[in-house]
């Protein structure tokens, strides 16, 4: 599997907005493939400037996933969907990271892979995502230091569990305001079809 690296000094800005993770959440024999994810789905709620999902199947059984959000920044990953007993993930990976011409070869041996959470759910004809909550996420490792391996990096938290230790942590915690943020609700345009 081709890992992509985040630079460990440009991760102080993406953990204070998510929690990111060292190792993958998920093995190979929790991977699946669901044709219900293919295809553009469009945010409900931010009608002016709504974030959009772009999901392309692999032929390796992951997903290149296109990510624009409501500044309309982009952001392209590889995705993997897979199952934790009855509860459907995704954990992404960036395939790009653009870094400015002029800086060292040397800011290379500062990388680190980085593996981002989803909760997962299809409700009617609705894609639901929820993203880790860092500020629970925080709090909760203040008090318990030892339930998941982690790093603080100044302020934010980067989990460096073993996939089995995150898997446990993240099945522990799926209750009401806990580890996910709440659903946000994404339909597909009316132009765009599901794949058959």
């Amino acid at each position: 599997m081709k890992k992509i690296l985040l630079p460990l000094l440009g991760l102080v800005a993406i953990v204070a907005a998510c929690v990111p993770s060292v190792n993958p959440f998920y093995t190979d024999k929790d991977v699946i493939t669901d044709a219900r994810i293919v295809g553009t789905w469009v945010e409900d709620e931010n009608k002016d400037r709504p974030v959009t999902w772009l999901f392309t199947a692999n032929t390796n059984r992951s997903y290149a996933v296109a990510l624009t959000d409501d500044e309309k920044k982009t952001g392209n990953f590889e995705g993997h969907l897979f199952k934790l007993e009855n509860g459907l993930f995704f954990d992404l990976t960036p395939t790009e990271c653009n870094y400015a011409t002029n800086q060292a070869a040397l800011l290379g041996s500062a990388m680190i892979p980085g593996h981002l959470l989803l909760r997962v759910s299809f409700v009617d004809q609705n894609l639901k995502l929820a993203i880790c909550n860092p500020d629970w996420v925080k709090k909760f490792l203040e008090k318990n230091p030892e339930a998941v391996a982690h790093r603080d990096l100044d302020g934010g938290i980067i989990l460096t569990a073993e996939t089995r230790a995150l898997q446990k942590f993240v099945l522990k915690h799926l209750g009401k305001d806990e580890l996910f943020g709440n659903d946000t609700s994404y339909h597909r345009p009316v132009e765009a079809t599901a794949p058959k």
